[in-house]
């Protein structure tokens, strides 16, 4: 004879509940370790700028490979965005026309150039809308190394 008590029994209802958390709990689980594995691999550059106003709006980045291994890249692109419009994108181009990319970086070792925007704002007026700039390093091979977020504030 099987003893039931009343206070063990658990009705379809709560079972089906059961079933559903614990069938949550698993995609979620599922989710978070997808995540964890297929994460990027640590950055391999370091970009830093510095915003200079006089004569003009111009922007000095250098790029420096932090990693371990040769990395080869192509031109460095700005991107000029607003939240309400659309995005441009430009590649900067060597002084004097010289083409030096794909640029192989060695470890420890870095690139420095110049972004003059008075160029751009003469050419283009409505770019003096845009208020952030991202600067985008890619590969060889065309995908994305890293990039930068840049805010822009015009002098007065």
């Amino acid at each position: 004879m099987l003893l039931i008590d009343l206070d063990s029994y658990i009705s379809p209802a709560g079972m089906r509940k059961l079933w559903m958390t614990l069938i949550l709990l698993a995609a979620i689980l599922v989710v978070y370790l997808r995540y964890i594995y297929t994460r990027h691999k640590a950055n391999p550059f370091r970009i830093k700028q510095k915003m200079w106003y006089s004569g003009g709006l111009k922007m000095s980045v250098r790029i420096k490979n932090i990693s371990k291994t040769i990395i080869e890249i192509n031109t460095p692109e700005i991107e000029f965005r607003h939240p309400r419009m659309k995005k441009r994108r430009f590649k900067i181009v060597a002084p004097g026309s010289r083409d030096i990319f794909p640029l192989g970086l060695s470890p420890q070792t870095s690139y420095d150039f110049m972004v003059e925007f008075t160029r751009l704002y003469e050419r283009e007026e409505i770019l003096r809308r845009y208020g952030h700039v991202y600067i985008w390093i890619k590969d060889k091979t065309g995908k994305k190394i890293t990039y930068k977020k840049v805010k822009i504030r015009m002098p007065k």
